[in-house]
């Protein structure tokens, strides 16, 4: 079981560093392709440098530091802690639980900044302004769900390594 895990986690680890290339390609390329971007985002062309610098940066962050980083290091270490620990004394559910909610909270969280950028600064309102804010107030909450769920993972992560290395 833990090579199946590390597997789920090396892979998923994978796409999430493709996604965090593909948003870190599009910093350089936001003038240049600004029409381009304006007209798939539905940002109005002046939006553009705020949208990148603010959202885009964050959403870069997240996929490359959780999603890649994070899922790899899982995966190597669901891999090597039952070495380590000369046993796989971890619990299934809490493993599978940890993949699921690794990613889908990460998902969330991407899914949240690009809706809150998309949507909040395609509304025409001041970004930071009450109007704005009340706008993407239901995106917020995907983050929050995003980060909840991360949170969760990194429990259940804690749970399985613990579990495993000291028993």
């Amino acid at each position: 079981m833990p090579e199946k895990m590390a597997k789920f986690f090396i892979v998923t680890s994978i796409v999430f560093f493709i996604i965090g290339c593909i948003e870190g390609l599009m910093f350089p390329t936001k003038f240049m392709f600004q029409s381009f971007y304006s007209s798939l985002f539905h940002i109005p062309p002046e939006h553009i440098k705020y949208f990148f610098g603010y959202f885009v940066a964050k959403i870069h962050t997240h996929v490359n530091l959780i999603g890649w980083v994070g899922s790899a290091l899982m995966g190597v270490l669901y891999y090597l802690a039952p070495k380590i620990g000369n046993n796989r004394n971890y619990y299934t559910w809490a493993a599978w639980g940890n993949w699921y909610c690794h990613t889908a909270g990460v998902l969330c969280m991407v899914a949240g900044f690009h809706l809150i950028g998309v949507i909040g600064l395609g509304s025409g309102f001041a970004a930071g302004s009450p109007e704005f804010r009340a706008t993407v107030a239901p995106f917020k909450a995907i983050v929050s769900l995003g980060g909840a769920m991360i949170t969760l993972s990194a429990v259940l992560f804690a749970l399985n390594m613990l579990r495993c290395l000291l028993s």
